[in-house]
C-alpha cells in the first residue's frame, strides 16, 4: 500500500461531492479525498436496483444513470437512495485513484455487504475501484445518535465496531480474490474521535482496529461532545502516532491554512492531516505557494474561490442545488456575516451584506447562471471590482437582485 502524505479532504455530507473533490485536488493541494458519508442500507438498495433483472429495477437503474437533478421537498430533503446512487455514479479518471468512500452503520453484516456492493458498483460502471473504503466511527451528530453509528457506536459497544471492521476487511479481501481484473486492493480505514475515557482508551481502541484489519486511521482530535468547537488536542494526537508506529495516522481538527498543516505535522509526526470546513471556506489557503492567513481577507479572493468551485460544478454537476448553496454560504460567510466587525448588525436590512446572505438561500436560486449572477451582484454591492473572474465580468454592470431571480428558469443540468 502506498498511502500519500499531506492533506486529505474530509468526508462531508453535501460537502465532499465530486466537484469539491476535484477542486481540492486541483487548487487545494489535496492528496486524498473522501466521499460524503453513505449509509450502508442505502448502498445496498442501490446495488440491488443496479444488479436486479426485473423491469422495475431496470427502469430505476436507467433513472439513476440519466443523472437527473434530484427532487427536493419543501423541507429541503432528497430521497436518500437516489442521492446515494448519484454520489456512487459521479466519478472521473482523476477521482478514482484518490477516492476513499466512507460508509456508516452499526451492523457488521450490512457493512460487509455494503463494502462489497460499493466495489461492485464502481467496478460495473468505471471498470476500476476507489483507493479505499472508510468506516465512520466519529460522527457526533444527532442522526448518528438516533441510528446508533459513528461516535455513538464506539461509546455504546466498541466490540461491535471492531466486528464491523472485521466484516469490511473480509469483504474487501474476498472481492479482490474473486475478481482477477483487480490489480490494486482498496485500503480499509476508520475515522474516530478521542474517547472520553482518555488517551489510553483511545490508543487501546486504535490498536484493536489495527488488529481487525485497518490500513490507516484518521483521528479527529476532539471528543464527541465538543463536535467542531474548541482547540484540538494535538498532544493526544502525537501520543496516538507514537503508540502506533506501524499504522499511518492522519489527524483532523481546526486546520485552517497551509501553515497549520506544517505545524501539526511537525508537532505530531503524523502521516497527514484531514481538513473539512477549512476547505469549504477557502481551498486556496492550503496551497504552499499562497501565503494566506487563517481565512479569506479580501473580497476579490472570495469571488475567485467561489468562481473556481462553480466552474467545476458546471463540469461535474452536484446532485442538487443544495450542494452549491452550502458551498457558497461557507465561502461567503466571513464576508457577509463578519463576526469580528462590532458595527455589523445581522438584523439591519439596509446593509447589503444582510440582504446578500438571505438571498443566497432562496429556493429559487438553483442554476449556475443564477449562482454566477450572485457572484457578480456581490462584486457590484461590495464595490470591489479588482480580479473579477472572466465568467462573471460581463455580468457586473447590469446585474440586480431581480435579474438573478429571473435567470432561474433553467436548472443547473441544462447549463
Amino acid at each position: 500500500m502506498h498511502l500519500p502524505k499531506g492533506i486529505y479532504l474530509s468526508p462531508m455530507v453535501r460537502g465532499s461531492e465530486l466537484a469539491m473533490r476535484e477542486l481540492a485536488r486541483k487548487h487545494g493541494n489535496a492528496s486524498l479525498t473522501y466521499s460524503p458519508m453513505l449509509r450502508d442500507h442505502d448502498v445496498l438498495s442501490v446495488h440491488q436496483i443496479i444488479f436486479s433483472k426485473d423491469e422495475a429495477s431496470k427502469q430505476r437503474k436507467h433513472h439513476f444513470q440519466s443523472f437527473k437533478e434530484l427532487e427536493i421537498d419543501k423541507a429541503g430533503r432528497t430521497e436518500s437512495v437516489e442521492e446515494t446512487a448519484y454520489l456512487l455514479h459521479e466519478t472521473s479518471s482523476t477521482d478514482m485513484p484518490n477516492l476513499v468512500v466512507q460508509l456508516c452503520g452499526s451492523s457488521p453484516q450490512k457493512l460487509g455487504d455494503a463494502t462489497s456492493a460499493v466495489l461492485g458498483i464502481y467496478h460495473e460502471h468505471s471498470a476500476t475501484l476507489p483507493f479505499g473504503i472508510d468506516l465512520n466511527l466519529g460522527c457526533p451528530q444527532e442522526c448518528a445518535k438516533k441510528e446508533g453509528f459513528g461516535a455513538f457506536l464506539v461509546e455504546k459497544n466498541n466490540d461491535v465496531a471492531i466486528s464491523c471492521i472485521v466484516a469490511m476487511r473480509q469483504a474487501i479481501d474476498i472481492y479482490c480474490r474473486n475478481n482477477s481484473r483487480v490489480t490494486t486492493k482498496p485500503t480499509l480505514s476508520a475515522k474516530i474521535r478521542l474517547l472520553d475515557g482518555g488517551i489510553d482508551d483511545t490508543i487501546a481502541f486504535a490498536k484493536e482496529m489495527k488488529s481487525a484489519g485497518i490500513d490507516f486511521l484518521a483521528v479527529h482530535c476532539r471528543r464527541r461532545e465538543e463536535k467542531h468547537n474548541g482547540q484540538p488536542d494535538w498532544d493526544a494526537g502525537r501520543e496516538i502516532v507514537e503508540a502506533l508506529p506501524d499504522l499511518p495516522v492522519v489527524l483532523n481538527g481546526g486546520i485552517s491554512c497551509y501553515r497549520d498543516v506544517t505545524l501539526v505535522m511537525e508537532r505530531t509526526n503524523c502521516h497527514g492531516v484531514m481538513v473539512a470546513t477549512g476547505y469549504l471556506s477557502n481551498h486556496q489557503a492550503y496551497n504552499s505557494n499562497i501565503q494566506l492567513g487563517t481565512g479569506i481577507d479580501d473580497k476579490s479572493s472570495t469571488v475567485e474561490v467561489a468562481s473556481q468551485y462553480l466552474d467545476l460544478a458546471e463540469i461535474y454537476p452536484p446532485p442538487s442545488y443544495l450542494y452549491i448553496q452550502k458551498h457558497l454560504r461557507w465561502i461567503f460567510r466571513s464576508s457577509l456575516q463578519p463576526e469580528n466587525d462590532p458595527s455589523f448588525n445581522a438584523s439591519d436590512w439596509k446593509d447589503w451584506r444582510v440582504k446578500m446572505w438571505a438571498f443566497l438561500v432562496r429556493p429559487y436560486l438553483r442554476s449556475l447562471v443564477q449562482f454566477r449572477g450572485f457572484l457578480a451582484l456581490y462584486v457590484q454591492q461590495s464595490g470591489d471590482k479588482d480580479r473579477v473572474p472572466d465568467s462573471i465580468l460581463r455580468l457586473v454592470s447590469d446585474v440586480t437582485f431581480g435579474s438573478v431571480k429571473k435567470a432561474g428558469k433553467r436548472t443547473a443540468r441544462e447549463m
